[in-house]
């Protein structure tokens, strides 16, 4: 008898909006952020139509992330503690939704905002 092996190869892409949109949704859910601090859109972004998720940058090397985010803070806020949540809420929520490895989350406070009277 022969017997038939078959080798079948798999393989998942994950787009960067993809990883760009749970960042967002981990951010807003962290008490002291207003919001992602905003970037303007490229040509292609708006020729294309295309979500800008702002100031959220993704890199990729052999399955591990690094990410880097910009955010704008509510006045009276603590930027480490804010930080610090941050950087642990986008660790654990990406590796548990995509199982990528995230070596590093660099959190930049762009600004604060004010409210107006």
């Amino acid at each position: 008898m022969s017997e038939v092996s078959r080798k079948i190869e798999k393989s998942l892409h994950i787009s960067q909006d993809v990883v760009a949109q749970i960042i967002t949704n981990c951010v807003a859910e962290i008490d002291g952020v207003y919001s992602i601090a905003p970037v303007m859109k490229t040509p292609r972004q708006i020729w294309l139509r295309q979500e800008s998720f702002g100031n959220i940058r993704i890199g990729l090397v052999d399955d591990v992330l690094s990410v880097s985010i910009g955010i704008i803070l509510e006045s009276g806020t603590k930027a480490v503690s804010v930080s610090e949540k941050i950087q642990e809420k986008v660790k654990s929520s990406v590796q548990t939704m995509l199982g990528l490895t995230v070596a590093k989350v660099n959190v930049t406070v762009c600004g604060v905002h004010f409210e107006e009277s």
